[in-house]
């Protein structure tokens, strides 16, 4: 369908030419002669792009021939040169109808209505469009209500998730620190007197603490490194095998508590100030 060039200025007798076109289209139109009167108004618009009333009366007549898509393109072109154009805004609101899209048909037919009032448009728009829109509109406050619903409902789910995870995380770190604890308390308060373990202290004193080993863990800094899981995994893996050491002897920690305990061991009598038995 030709939209004629809207860069160039028609001279007088172009734009005359035009007008006698677009009455012998509109006689078309008139005698039903619907294929005539396109061709009529597309050769006037192309001597004159400019003229708003040949692209609205030229979507008029594509409204006819039910082709709504191309109706509304000549009704907004129109509209673009002359947004007060009642024709073109009540046959891009008669378009969108076809095209079912009620509230844009609503929005258009009432900006026709404001330009230039007619009974027809305001029964159509009264009886059949606005209840349509009214219909699509609470349809889509619904869905937007929904939507809103389940992200609130989805946010909450996510909050619940991450607080019963790190209540999780907090309860297995607890129960971690019980349970080295608890082997503190029997395994590694025998310390003394492991077979074959710690080296440091002589065999048969079933896990009693020899004089002197008791103050050990009254020193606050290895009461803290006793509760580590780290140390004392490492202090139950020298336990069973005295070369273990070799591997914890860039640990600090661990390090920190061996030493104290080679101290208390010279201090009671431990060869060559260290630890018996391969520590």
């Amino acid at each position: 369908v030709p939209m004629g060039d809207s860069e160039e200025t028609p001279s007088e007798e172009a734009v005359d030419k035009a007008n006698s076109l677009r009455g012998q289209a509109m006689c078309a139109m008139g005698d039903g002669n619907l294929d005539e009167a396109l061709k009529l108004f597309g050769e006037a618009i192309e001597l004159n792009p400019h003229a708003a009333v040949l692209f609205a009366k030229r979507s008029q007549l594509l409204l006819r021939n039910k082709k709504p898509n191309n109706a509304v393109r000549d009704a907004e072109r129109a509209l673009a040169l002359n947004p007060d154009n009642a024709l073109a805004h009540k046959c891009k609101g008669k378009a969108y109808r076809l095209l079912g899209k009620w509230e844009e048909s609503a929005l258009a037919l009432a900006a026709g209505q404001k330009c230039d009032y007619d009974d027809d448009t305001q029964e159509l728009l009264k009886t059949v469009v606005k209840p349509n829109a009214e219909k699509l509109r609470m349809a889509r406050l619904r869905k937007e209500s929904k939507n809103r619903e389940r992200d609130h409902k989805d946010k909450l789910e996510r909050i619940r998730k991450a607080k019963e995870a790190r209540q999780k995380a907090h309860d297995e770190a607890k129960a971690r620190e019980a349970s080295g604890m608890g082997g503190m308390g029997g395994g590694m308060g025998g310390m003394g007197g492991m077979p074959g373990g710690m080296g440091g202290m002589p065999e048969g004193m079933d896990g009693d603490i020899p004089p002197g080993m008791a103050g050990i863990f009254n020193d606050p800094e290895i009461a803290v490194l006793l509760q580590d899981p780290e140390v004392i995994q490492a202090m139950a893996a020298i336990q069973q095998n005295p070369a273990n050491m070799m591997q914890y002897m860039n640990n600090p920690k661990v390090m920190k508590v061996v030493t104290k305990l080679q101290g208390k061991f010279a201090g009671m009598g431990g060869a060559d100030g260290g630890m018996p038995g391969g520590m």
